[in-house]
């Protein structure tokens, strides 16, 4: 049984697995190369901190910018995983890619990081859904920040009015495979198109609710029962501007403005674009307003409300965000939201059902399926 600490909480949650549905580690190693194994000044995810935070099953989120056309993003992709390769530590920080191996790492002591991929417009590429099935790749988030050759995008502009035909048969084929569907960043229509293409479990890896923040990332009630309905879980994301609307508004105009200020650099420049980003945060404008982590939890609460205790779970956004919430700086700070849950009426076995048990139940159905 895994040692996370959270029994101190209730009894009932001794050996609780904790997954943090969607981090982006793999591309902060692409763009600051570093030891995983050992306590980093910056960043939000380490094995140290995992340990601390007692997360037995962090998600890497395999990261591709939406301007890379899909065999770039292919070749972007390789890149990422062949960056982990050093990462891993038998016994320490393994990747897993079953609900099996979750739990055998985890009661062994370890952590077992999946992966997951962010942007799914290279899958376009011949052969590169197989690839991912070997690499043992869970989830595909169907795209980013802009509308691409087969989906919509919320950030964006509709180009088929939710999945192309081709869409539907690459989310079809993700099924038949057992990779998880995720509908984080996809247009409202694309949503209810990838529920009716699937029929069946759908997530939201790290989406929250747009009732209570008004983002068109985040996802409407209507939505949040629908992925329900179907058997799907929202994981609830932590970052500021998905948790406030005063947050919200400063980064819509963040986006806008370094849009503007990248226009120039060449689509390749991955360095350009992190170099902006740096920039535009040492100079300090449109500074982000505090949000606290009893914001994060108002959203895990809202969520649980909406679609009940079986569909909602946690996919913080770490090492992809420049801000968090005061009191949630890192994976270390895990018990902290369960402090909060708890205090907040949230019993433990709902807790660790959000906590990680809920992600594990869809990640099991989805291997059945391709069994």
């Amino acid at each position: 049984m895994p040692v996370t600490g959270y029994e101190r909480f209730h009894p009932a949650l001794a050996g609780a697995i904790v997954v943090d549905g969607h981090t982006d580690t793999p591309s902060r190693l692409f763009h600051q190369p570093a030891d995983l194994s050992v306590r980093l000044a910056d960043g939000h995810v380490d094995l140290p901190r995992l340990r601390e935070g007692g997360v037995t099953t962090p998600f890497f989120a395999l990261f591709v910018p939406h301007f890379l056309e899909p065999a770039a993003a292919w070749k972007h992709v390789e890149a990422l995983v062949e960056g982990l390769d050093g990462q891993w530590r038998p016994g320490e920080l393994e990747r897993v890619s079953s609900v099996a191996e979750v739990r055998r790492t985890a009661a062994a002591g370890g952590v077992g990081v999946l992966l997951g991929l962010e942007n799914g417009r290279c899958l376009t590429v011949p052969g590169s859904l197989g690839r991912l099935s070997d690499l043992g790749v869970r989830y595909v988030t169907l795209t980013h920040v802009a509308s691409h050759e087969w989906c919509d995008a919320s950030t964006d502009e509709p180009r088929h009015g939710g999945l192309s035909d081709d869409g539907v048969a690459l989310v079809r084929e993700m099924r038949r495979r057992g990779i998880l569907v995720d509908v984080s960043h996809v247009s409202d229509d694309a949503v209810l198109h990838a529920l009716d293409a699937v029929r069946g479990p759908v997530i939201a890896s790290h989406s929250s609710a747009r009732a209570l923040c008004d983002h068109p990332r985040n996802l409407p009630d209507s939505l949040v029962l629908e992925i329900a309905r179907r058997g799907g879980v929202v994981g609830a994301n932590a970052a500021p501007f998905f948790l406030d609307d005063a947050a919200a508004r400063v980064q819509l105009r963040r986006a806008a403005q370094f849009e503007r200020r990248v226009a120039e650099l060449d689509p390749a420049d991955l360095e350009g674009r992190v170099r902006v980003r740096d920039e535009m945060a040492a100079e300090g404008e449109l500074e982000m307003p505090k949000v606290p982590l009893s914001r994060y939890a108002d959203h895990v609460l809202h969520l649980l409300d909406v679609a009940g205790e079986e569909h909602v779970a946690l996919g913080t956004d770490f090492d992809g965000i420049t801000e968090t919430p005061e009191g949630f700086e890192d994976v270390s700070r895990f018990p902290a939201l369960a402090e909060e849950l708890t205090a907040r009426g949230v019993g433990p076995r709902v807790l660790r059902m959000v906590l990680g048990e809920n992600l594990l139940r869809v990640l099991r159905d989805a291997e059945r399926l391709a069994e």
